[in-house]
């Protein structure tokens, strides 16, 4: 329900909005108001602490202190976890104390939320960086409004400008310093993670005719389980169970997908899935995958600006992962051809998932047959199953929804031939079971069991997951956990889980 208030702040444009959304960043410190503009377009406005002049001139005092009397060098080497937040704030009341300063506390707070803000977070975007609705973060040039991507209100024009050109850089320059690469004119772009597993991407206005760029993609701190999955209604439990067994059977699975629409969040999610002891090598421009597992070997790509140091590419990667014998390969996305590699190590015996930007089937294998990828297409039908993720309106909201799982049965001149095993109903918010598997009679066979065994199992192991579900065993640790121990006594495991214990 929508209320009339009046809201002000540094940011704030001190004017009567009806907001549409408003919560807390930054405990009694930072707010967000969300609201409609005289058009009806949603802005989203960061609300902080309003500051003075003479608040302005006592916090550039301290912080002039700390540099020239505590720290005696530059603050922006404390910028790549040289020191705690905590240990910071010791330091500035420390200072302070030593200025003969009297300030009461509720400004004190205030003055350390922006001290801290500037010197170890990321200025005047730090709300956004720390507002868990906030996916992507972009700036566009100075003098234009930041955009970001809200997981509930999708993309919104923020009250924070970064004013200049000059600014801009400055910030560039310490985003550069916390993801350790240089940027310059002779090597205007830069890509990277920073230390809060975000990863941004920088165009300097040498190329960006605009002006500087600045794109952050957020992660979570911890990454969404299976179990997280079914709670926000992307996928269910019956279609986890599903996947689950297919991964087992080393069946290959390419998910697509829109930008934005959770690939990543998925495959990521349905990594933990896979036998603890089993190798596994993950491929990435760009590390967004982190999995618990003990033979898990990470592998991310090194462009080169320089002529004396050879690129190291996503194809480059794939074909070292042949030689340290995986079970399973895992490109974080397939764009060239690297996934001509792929399929290579498809025919070769090695399992393996990805993630590929296509909003439908069709689209996904036009790209994989035509240039730069250039799968050959008897070399097609070793993608098993493809997995559709898509962004949906739910009651107003946006929402992620797995509305497709394909298996993939051969080709009849070129067109493909799909078993639809699971389809999205937007009436009843939900995906469904539209067919039983094809795969199932090929596995029984291969592995010498019935199709019979695979149907109990797979309901084995839906109850499982309902069983998680039911008694939120959600956290990535408890979900690692409680595959682990399904492979090891599945019946053991399977009724302690369903009494809410863990094994």
């Amino acid at each position: 329900m929508s209320n009339t208030i009046s809201i002000s702040g540094k940011n704030s444009s001190n004017s009567r909005r009806v907001l549409k959304d408003y919560y807390e960043v930054v405990k009694g410190q930072v707010y967000v108001a969300i609201h409609k503009d005289e058009d009806g377009l949603l802005l989203y406005e960061v609300v902080e602490p309003p500051l003075t002049r003479d608040d302005e001139k006592i916090i550039n005092t301290i912080v002039k202190y700390l540099q020239e009397r505590i720290y005696k060098e530059p603050l922006s080497i404390y910028l790549n976890g040289r020191i705690s937040e905590k240990e910071f704030e010791e330091d500035i009341k420390d200072a302070i104390k030593k200025l003969k300063l009297k300030i009461e506390e509720p400004v004190l707070e205030k003055y350390i939320y922006y001290i801290k803000r500037d010197v170890l977070g990321f200025g005047k975007i730090d709300p956004l960086m720390k507002d868990p609705y906030i996916e992507d973060i972009n700036i566009n040039g100075p003098g234009r409004p930041v955009y970001v991507w809200h997981s509930l209100y999708e993309h919104l024009k923020t009250n924070i400008i970064f004013e200049t050109s000059e600014e801009l850089y400055n910030f560039i320059i310490k985003l550069s310093q916390k993801v350790g690469k240089q940027i310059s004119s002779s090597n205007p772009i830069l890509e990277g993670l920073l230390p809060e597993k975000a990863r941004v991407e920088v165009v300097l206005s040498d190329v960006a005719a605009q002006g500087h760029m600045v794109n952050i993609r957020k992660f979570k701190s911890e990454p969404f389980t299976i179990i997280d999955l079914v709670l926000s209604g992307t996928l269910s439990p019956e279609a986890i169970a599903y996947l689950w067994l297919m991964l087992d059977y080393r069946r290959n699975v390419i998910i697509i997908g829109p930008t934005g629409s959770g690939k990543t969040t998925l495959l990521n999610a349905l990594l933990y899935l896979i036998r603890p002891e089993v190798r596994i090598v993950t491929i990435e421009d760009t590390r967004e995958i982190y999995i618990p597992h003990d033979q898990w070997v990470p592998l991310v790509s090194r462009p080169s600006m320089s002529p004396q140091i050879r690129d190291v590419t996503l194809f480059d990667l794939v074909k070292v992962s042949m030689r340290i014998r995986p079970d399973y390969v895992v490109i974080g996305e397939i764009r060239g051809e690297e996934a001509f590699a792929l399929f290579q190590a498809f025919a070769s015996g090695h399992a393996g998932l990805t993630t590929l930007h296509a909003d439908s089937i069709n689209n996904a294998i036009k790209r994989l047959l035509s240039k730069p990828m250039n799968v050959p297409l008897p070399l097609l039908t070793l993608a098993s199953i493809f997995v559709n993720i898509q962004r949906v309106k739910v009651n107003d909201a946006v929402a992620r929804r797995v509305v497709e799982i394909h298996e993939l049965i051969g080709f009849n001149k070129r067109r493909p031939i799909l078993n639809t095993v699971f389809k999205y109903n937007i009436v009843n918010d939900e995906i469904e079971r539209a067919s039983e598997s094809k795969l199932f009679e090929d596995i029984a066979k291969i592995k010498f069991t019935s199709v019979k065994e695979l149907k109990l199992e797979l309901f084995k192991r839906k109850e499982l997951i309902k069983a998680m579900v039911k008694y939120r065993f959600r956290e990535p640790g408890t979900v690692f956990r409680i595959i682990r121990n399904y492979y090891l006594n599945p019946e053991g495991t399977l009724l302690k889980v369903s009494t809410g214990a863990l094994p």
